[in-house]
């Protein structure tokens, strides 16, 4: 048991777990761990870290890119991120203003924007399987292109039957921003800097969700609703131009791992026990000079396909990996806990018009908490995430374990305290300055807890964990495009205490998943790895699981 988290007996070599640093400390001296001495190490001050994967000696390998293509593609996909987060609430602060344009109840209001989520869900499971058939460039192209067009398309609608059709194919074209982002960060860091990455994705999905509807309230107020979309569709039109430019494909098919002869780690048997196969992989190929990558071809928007599966199968593969316990942890905190918090943003139209008599410029306002909060959590967590997992792994004799990341998790509890807080202190008549502070704790908690289960989930599942995403995305905004029929309903009905406690107590439910997601995570991953049958989009395991499989 290593840090409360159980060890494995079944698997040797259990997916996940690797050398990560070729430093250990044991009773309290630093020692140098020469078993992987032939694998490639980073450099500069991360010269101690194994890197894993193990990088090939291809350039067309988005591990080796070199730092400003990375960083242009990085950059770009947040800021195209960003923009999908402003859009779900983007005029959520007019809703009131909207039931009386239309004459219609705020619920209809809500329902007929929140479309988008169904479009969202279902944006999700397809764009999936045409990335993983046809690549990941050619889907965010037409996501942006799409996004671009039914928000012209929104600004021009006359009545909600038009609204509806134009936001449901808005939700259609941010499912890239908001799913395929992670696999593509996959495909381009290591483990070790994927921590830092998904906090400043996170962060830029936050901000949208924030800044959004902050912005647009004075639009609204001073302007029109519509008038919000014509200005995104503008920051739209631009990022589409990024895409195009700076979004070559990441695609990457490795060759199979080649694992480290007995004589090189025969000194050190109990790491070789720790060592996982597919985190160790060396490829060798012979390269065609005229085809090594340049800027401009990096431009061509048709790749062909990247794999000769039916596309209806990939399709249907990512349903299986509902039977994974890990799907269901990164549901229940990371998806279910996107829903809690965008609830706020939906509703706060008529909490702050309720409780304190608030005009959209004001209700608007109010998402400055949020920025605080996740502002907050990238300046502290961002580096933290990273160095974290680096410092327990030399603790733990350089071995890396994905349940280090669920540490993180505890930051769940900011967000209990913030709904239960609100709801007490509501009923008290807290002054509107005590619920923004509990909105500021709700994007800190969503912003550190959240970039850590999709962090391990892209740790233990790999290339699989664009299917997970994929899947939990769905359910997730199926959850809360059904919630926007009754959610303003029930704070009517309800009150805002009863509401907020609600969700306060389903935040505590969701945060208790993180225990035995922690304890139990690496007989999970075994377990995973030992029902191919299963879990279809799981790789083959090696020969050396058969045989304990058959012998067992």
């Amino acid at each position: 048991m290593v840090f409360g988290i159980l060890e494995d007996y079944y698997l040797e070599n259990v997916p996940g777990t690797g050398l990560l640093s070729d430093h250990g400390v044991v009773r309290g001296q630093e020692v140098e761990i020469d078993v992987a001495r032939d694998l490639k190490r980073g450099t500069g001050r991360y010269a101690h870290i194994i890197l894993i994967p193990q990088p090939s000696d291809d350039p067309r390998d988005p591990l080796n890119w070199p730092s400003w293509k990375k960083e242009a593609c990085f950059w770009t996909l947040s800021f195209g991120t960003s923009l999908t987060g402003a859009l779900s609430p983007l005029v959520s602060a007019g809703y009131v203003l909207l039931s009386k344009q239309f004459n219609v109840s705020v619920d209809d209001v809500t329902s007929s924007f929140g479309i988008l989520l169904l479009g969202l869900g279902i944006g999700m499971v397809l764009q999936n399987a045409l990335a993983v058939k046809f690549g990941h460039r050619i889907v965010y192209l037409v996501s942006s292109l799409l996004m671009f067009i039914s928000c012209i398309w929104c600004a021009l609608s006359p009545n909600l039957a038009s609204i509806r059709a134009s936001r449901f194919f808005q939700g259609c074209g941010m499912s890239a921003g908001q799913g395929l982002v992670p696999s593509t960060f996959e495909q381009m860091y290591y483990v070790h800097e994927r921590g830092s990455r998904s906090v400043i994705w996170n962060f830029s999905i936050m901000a949208g969700i924030t800044l959004g509807p902050l912005v647009c309230s004075y639009v609204i107020q001073n302007l029109t609703w519509e008038f919000g979309f014509w200005f995104v569709s503008i920051a739209l039109g631009i990022a589409t131009v990024m895409v195009f430019l700076f979004v070559p494909e990441t695609t990457f098919h490795r060759a199979k791992a080649i694992r480290p002869t007995k004589e090189q780690t025969s000194d050190r048997s109990s790491m070789e026990k720790s060592l996982s196969e597919t985190d160790i992989q060396v490829v060798e190929r012979e390269l065609d000079p005229l085809a090594l990558p340049g800027y401009i071809s990096g431009l061509k928007i048709w790749h062909g396909t990247y794999t000769n599966e039916n596309l209806l199968k990939i399709f249907l593969r990512q349903f299986t990996f509902v039977l994974s316990p890990v799907a269901w942890f990164v549901f229940l905190t990371y998806g279910m806990q996107t829903v809690w918090l965008s609830l706020v943003p939906l509703c706060s139209a008529t909490i702050f018009t309720l409780e304190y008599n608030f005009n959209a410029a004001q209700i608007g306002l109010t998402n400055l908490g949020g920025i605080v909060g996740i502002v907050l959590a990238m300046l502290v967590t961002g580096p933290l995430n990273d160095w974290g997992v680096v410092w327990i792994s030399k603790r733990n004799r350089g071995i890396y374990e994905p349940e280090f990341r669920l540490i993180f998790m505890i930051s769940m509890l900011f967000g209990v305290s913030g709904y239960v807080g609100w709801a007490v202190g509501n009923d008290h008549h807290m002054p509107w300055i005590g619920a923004v502070a509990c909105i500021t704790m709700f994007n800190f908690s969503m912003v550190v807890s959240g970039s850590a289960a999709v962090t391990y989930l892209l740790d233990t599942h790999r290339e699989n964990a664009l299917h997970i995403l994929a899947v939990t995305n769905f359910a997730k905004n199926m959850v809360l495009y059904g919630s926007t029929f009754f959610a303003n309903g029930i704070i009517l009905n309800r009150g805002v205490k009863v509401s907020l406690l609600i969700l306060g107590a389903c935040q505590a439910f969701c945060w208790l998943a993180s225990i035995p997601m922690y304890i139990f995570g690496k007989r999970v991953r075994s377990f995973i790895a030992r029902h191919p049958e299963v879990y279809r989009g799981e790789a083959i395991p090696n020969e050396q699981v058969l045989e304990k499989i058959s012998g067992s």
